[in-house]
């Protein structure tokens, strides 16, 4: 009985909990990182603006040999910015079609 106390205990200690990036929509919505690009714009109204880039992101890979190898790539990014209560800034960031990040701060003046 010890035994089994003792490696739940371990495992509690050394898990780490996954959090969400969450944001409530102007209407209402609530959305989270890993929505689609068209989740979001269905459950939330237009943001006040956007803008598009690409991001170079260095992947892995197995070259044809089986040998392990990198390389970089061009991924699509699109930032949603929305103000709310009439200053405060939120921004959404897309990475290939998929929310991954929500950052909240920053004013408009």
């Amino acid at each position: 009985m010890k035994i089994v106390f003792t490696v739940c205990a371990t495992v509690l200690c050394f898990s780490a909990p996954a959090f969400a990036d969450n944001f409530r929509c102007p209407n209402g919505n609530i959305v989270s990182t890993g929505y689609s690009i068209s989740t979001v714009a269905g459950k939330c109204d237009a943001p006040a603006s956007s803008f598009n880039r690409e991001e170079a992101v260095i992947t892995d890979f197995v070259k044809e040999n089986g040998e392990p190898g990198t390389k970089t790539v061009s991924i699509e990014v699109q930032e949603w910015t929305y103000n709310q209560g009439s200053t405060l800034l939120h921004t959404l960031i897309f990475r290939n079609g998929l929310l991954s990040e929500v950052h909240t701060g920053g004013f408009v003046e």
